[in-house]
């Protein structure tokens, strides 16, 4: 892989990073799952678990 292809892929967007971070702190349990094509990041899913003690 070229530098310059590299460099592409490690520039996030600010709004996306700012997406990861809200979908990270807004659960307690649960798996947050990012979805990258061509480098970018193109979906960001959350999914929740409730447990009871």
């Amino acid at each position: 892989m070229a530098k310059a292809e590299i460099q592409k892929i490690t520039e996030i967007d600010e709004k996306v990073l700012e997406g990861v971070v809200e979908s990270i702190k807004s659960i307690q349990y649960g798996t947050v799952t990012i979805t990258v094509h061509d480098g970018k990041v193109t979906q960001i899913e959350t999914s929740r678990k409730q447990r009871y003690s």
